[in-house]
């Protein structure tokens, strides 16, 4: 009986083995991580037997990586290409990894517990400082057109790297955050949202594709925004009106309202379909329909008038 339990343990911890290096390593679908959460599910040994297989894990890659460092001119980020390239020397695949945890806990090796956990800081080839907090996971793409971030989890501070012809955004589920120069932090929140946190110039922020209905937030300004896991849920949460902005770079007023109305019980009205044409350039407060429009108003050679609720925009005579 002993001999058949010694064997039982030994399947669990070679199935929690192969499952920590696949999670890591290996591309997870959606069925695979359905396949996971079964087997963790099974049985309550399983799950102690998978967080140990990580831990196993976590201290092996622990070890390379703290070694001789590579040049930082070979890597975009080179502590995340020093995982890679350890990870190739370990083996060509998942099994040989596997393997080497099998080892570690048959032998006891004295790895599983808990280390106090640091910040990473990483030094992106566009001259960009990232510190990723605890167990924030990013991926990032710099390109000649732009340069993209996206936290998969956890929160992380940018510094970004002045480039006016490269915006620097950074995606958390839905959400985008969005500057040429300047240092904010980006946390994710919930399943498809963010916060976000700006300490020095200005970032634009906003959900799915609302680009036109984005926040520009200042030094000192947050914002959080949970779109919903439903592509055709609207709810944008605004900050404190102080730091809540609209930008308007050469649009049509009619655009600019329709952005005003989402965002206000006031409706703005356009009595005339020829102001609604006017293009129109500023910064205005999220909040404050009434101001945009006697700014448009004199853009627009129009006029302001109430009409019940609405704000109305009227040509001259």
């Amino acid at each position: 009986m002993a001999r058949a339990n010694s064997a039982s343990a030994t399947s669990v911890d070679e199935a929690a083995a192969h499952w920590a290096a696949r999670s890591a390593y290996g591309e997870m679908t959606s069925e695979s991580r359905a396949e996971l959460e079964a087997w963790l599910a099974a049985d309550r040994r399983h799950r102690g037997a998978y967080l140990r297989a990580q831990a196993g894990l976590h201290a092996m890659e622990h070890a390379v990586v703290s070694g001789p460092p590579l040049p930082v001119a070979d890597a975009e980020i080179a502590p995340r290409t020093s995982r890679v390239r350890w990870a190739m020397r370990i083996a060509s695949g998942c099994v040989a990894i596997a393997a080497s945890i099998l080892v570690m806990i048959a032998l006891d090796v004295n790895v599983l517990r808990p280390q106090p956990t640091m910040n990473q800081v990483m030094n992106l080839r566009d001259g960009s400082v990232v510190t990723l907090l605890a167990d924030a996971r990013i991926d990032v793409a710099l390109s000649d057109h732009d340069r993209r971030i996206t936290l998969h989890g956890g929160e992380a501070t940018f510094k970004v790297a002045k480039d006016t012809s490269r915006p620097f955004v950074v995606r958390s589920g839905e959400v985008y955050a969005q500057a040429t120069g300047t240092e904010y932090s980006v946390r994710r929140h919930g399943v498809a949202g963010a916060a976000v946190h700006v300490s020095e110039g200005s970032v634009l922020v906003w959900a799915r594709d609302d680009r036109e209905q984005a926040v520009l937030l200042h030094a000192g300004g947050e914002l959080t925004l949970d779109p919903g896991p439903e592509a055709n849920e609207q709810t944008h949460a605004l900050p404190a009106p102080a730091v809540a902005q609209i930008s308007l770079d050469d649009v049509s007023i009619a655009s600019a309202v329709a952005r005003f109305n989402s965002l206000n019980e006031t409706k703005i009205v356009i009595d005339d379909a020829e102001v609604g044409e006017v293009r129109i350039v500023g910064l205005f407060i999220a909040h404050d329909p009434e101001r945009f429009a006697q700014a448009a108003a004199v853009v627009a050679n129009a006029r302001v008038v109430r009409r019940g609720r609405d704000i109305v925009l009227q040509r001259q005579e």
